[in-house]
């Protein structure tokens, strides 16, 4: 969940002395006397101290509020719109974020706005605050990378081609744009052209586990599993809990003729991946129904694929949520694969 993974993790041992604190986050920040900008500044402040206590019900309760004394203000509706969008209320904060369009003065903040709006699925807006972004920032690379990116995620391939050449040649990450040919030149087929970018997006990042996954996978393609199998032997040795990673790890066994390790590794996939579905279905859960039991389990999970920083971040919820909670983890120890 892209809220939970924003949090900063913080020890969830202190955060039992807050939780009072957490549940009376609008009381204590209630904001004092003032104009409405200032005031639901001050609610907003309150807002983003609930959600650090890993208290989203009084944070969307505050940022209401703040909308409500300041229609106009770009924190509120921005705060509120991110944690609605990671409640999966799409709709509804769409709605929340499309009103404050002629409130955004400066490029970073329709940037900030685009993201919120894809987190949103609002795409048609998205886009249009991307292109918003980058005419008011024409020697900045980075809203045509985001842009490309978002291109290339809706497999729109020619619009992202552009968006990445067009931030190369304003000097953008080079990594991010090699990787991104790489991926689009794979879709296409052009298997030459995308191993080509691929090895020039690696020199630049050479720890990065989904890159040397499509490195893998594209060798693969091209009928050269040895090549595939060095990269993605990198790849799980960097991210051992990556299910693709172990599929394509059994995948280029396979065709190497190691039968026997290549059916360990499967057999290490297929349950990565049956714990990948169960963690998907408790994160919507999750998403739609916060509970402290749910964080809980999710905490549980993610430590069992050695996500530990997340199921931190859970367990913090959890116990926001609930006093009570006590760290699965802990009690019952992780599996590690």
């Amino acid at each position: 969940m892209r809220i939970i993974v924003r949090l900063a993790a913080q020890n969830y041992r202190l955060l039992a002395v807050f939780v009072a604190a957490a549940g009376l986050a609008v009381v204590f920040f209630r904001p004092a006397s003032g104009t409405t900008e200032q005031r639901a500044a001050e609610l907003c402040a309150g807002a983003e101290a609930a959600i650090r206590y890993g208290d989203d019900e009084s944070a969307i309760v505050t940022f209401r509020e703040a909308v409500g004394i300041h229609a106009e203000s770009v924190c509120a509706r921005l705060g509120l719109g991110v944690l609605l969008a990671g409640r999966r209320r799409f709709d509804e904060a769409t709605e929340v974020l499309k009103a404050i369009s002629p409130a955004l003065l400066s490029p970073p903040e329709w940037i900030e706005y685009a993201r919120a709006l894809r987190d949103a699925r609002a795409d048609s807006e998205a886009e249009s605050a991307y292109l918003t972004a980058s005419a008011r920032m024409p020697k900045n690379p980075r809203p045509a990378l985001e842009l490309a990116e978002f291109h290339l995620a809706a497999g729109k391939l020619d619009n992202a081609e552009s968006q990445f050449r067009r931030a190369g040649s304003l000097g953008g990450d080079r990594g991010a744009i090699y990787a991104g040919l790489g991926r689009i030149f794979f879709s296409r087929g052009q298997l030459d052209s995308a191993a080509v970018c691929f090895r020039l997006a690696l020199r630049e990042d050479p720890a990065d586990v989904d890159l040397l996954c499509d490195t893998a996978r594209n060798e693969l393609r091209r009928k050269r599993p040895r090549d595939g199998l060095r990269h993605v032997r990198r790849a799980v040795a960097l991210d051992p809990y990556r299910p693709s990673a172990r599929y394509l790890l059994g995948r280029a066994l396979l065709a190497l003729g190691h039968e026997k390790e290549a059916r360990t590794q499967l057999d290490i996939f297929n349950r990565q991946n049956r714990l990948a579905d169960r963690i998907r279905v408790l994160e919507h859960r999750v998403a739609e129904n916060p509970t402290a039991e749910a964080y809980q389990a999710l905490s549980h999970l993610y430590s069992l694929t050695g996500r530990d920083n997340l199921a931190s971040l859970c367990l913090q919820r959890a116990t926001a949520l609930n006093p009570l909670v006590t760290a699965p983890h802990e009690a019952q120890g992780a599996v590690r694969f």
